[in-house]
């Protein structure tokens, strides 16, 4: 196994994965973590016959077979569902009907903002175009972005705003914002965070007196860990492997992924990337003898009689369509706790089955329920070599 850090920037993710491929000699790749990283890697990992198999990165054109030939699968559902979700909760269970949004401009951004426009807009909201912000990624000013986005006066100002970003744009935007609250007083609205920043340390730096931005009012959107049996046997299985510490997101669906690769590997009788990518989704299920985390004996048996196997992951039932994504997938509202911990904790959670595949959209009252958590988002690409 070898490891490299795709840093979240797309030059480093594709450096990475050069060194991975033609100095290591990797078949498959956990990995980028993040979809600019993905995006920006898969013509050298395809053009090598290496398979990629990211646990995080949720742009919807990954879904896109011409631009990743095949090569590219993922145990984390795209964006098609993750702004469906934001766009209805928004909308439906929380009562808002005029929205802002402000994104970065990379292919997470602005893919989640289109998401959510369209899943909002669909259901009677107002998103104006031109406030629809698509900002650089950490810069120092973020001025214009803000006039812009919520309007010149309290009646062009949207009723919430869904931001799109990373931790470094993300402080620089919410100090201009919280700063400009004084001469500017309908800029107070309700924030809404995507998972980029679903960082308790992000939340800590905007709680700091420099800063000064009340981390409570907060919301935010994230994948979420299924409220499962199987899930809660992985983190009670992490938590004896790794001193009791709890997994952060995106922990449970990397571990599918390195299951998903090793099963392909098996079925196949090869570890060559090219077997692997013929063999992922067909033991991603839905159909066959259920696998589950631990279970690898089992696996070896039922694969060695010839049968079909269907793996039920960690992090969800995992069946990859034909564009290799999964269909479905868990998702929560986060908040920001009261003092004295300021800390992220779950609001409401939409299980798996709440949430229709993405092809159809998302529709349709979601039943809340709280239940506390803490995420921190800070994953690293995690590389399985050849195995011969």
């Amino acid at each position: 196994m070898f490891n490299e850090d795709d840093q979240t920037n797309s030059q480093a993710a594709a450096a990475a994965a050069t060194k991975l491929i033609t100095t290591n000699h990797v078949d498959a790749i956990v990995g980028a973590q993040f979809s600019g990283g993905s995006l920006s890697s898969i013509d050298t990992a395809s053009s090598n016959n290496v398979v990629m198999v990211s646990p995080s990165a949720t742009s919807v054109k990954l879904s896109d077979l011409t631009v990743t030939k095949g090569w590219f699968f993922r145990t984390i559902s795209s964006d098609a569902l993750q702004g469906a979700v934001a766009g209805s909760y928004l909308y439906t269970n929380s009562s808002f009907r005029y929205a802002g949004v402000l994104a970065i401009n990379n292919p997470y951004g602005v893919g989640l903002a289109n998401n959510f426009k369209a899943k909002f807009t669909s259901l009677g909201g107002t998103i104006n175009a031109s406030q629809v912000v698509i900002i650089p990624e950490a810069q120092t000013d973020y001025a214009g972005a803000l006039n812009q986005l919520f309007g010149a006066s309290p009646a062009a100002a949207p009723q919430v705003i869904y931001f799109v970003g990373y931790p470094d744009t993300g402080l620089t935007v919410m100090k201009q914002w919280q700063n400009g609250l004084s001469s500017h007083s309908w800029w107070n609205r309700q924030w809404v965070f995507s998972e980029g920043l679903d960082d308790q340390g992000f939340v800590d730096s905007l709680r700091d007196p420099a800063v000064g931005v009340d981390v409570t009012q907060i919301w935010g959107t994230s994948p979420a860990a299924p409220n499962s049996t199987l899930y809660n046997g992985f983190v009670t299985r992490y938590k004896a492997a790794f001193f009791d510490q709890d997994p952060v997101l995106y922990a449970s669906h990397a571990y599918d992924a390195v299951y998903l690769i090793a099963l392909a590997a098996q079925k196949a009788g090869a570890v060559d990337g090219a077997s692997l990518k013929a063999n992922l989704r067909a033991v991603s299920g839905p159909t066959g003898t259920v696998i589950n985390g631990g279970q690898w004996s089992k696996a070896l048996t039922e694969l060695a009689a010839g049968h079909a196997i269907n793996w039920e992951g960690a992090s969800g039932t995992e069946d990859l369509n034909a564009t290799n994504d999964p269909g479905r997938g868990s998702y929560e509202v986060w908040g920001v706790s009261a003092s004295p911990a300021f800390k992220i904790y779950r609001l409401a959670y939409f299980g798996e089955t709440l949430v229709v595949p993405a092809a159809a959209g998302f529709g349709g009252q979601i039943a809340a329920q709280s239940q506390p958590n803490n995420f921190v988002t800070q994953i690293r690409a995690v590389v399985l070599s050849k195995l011969e």
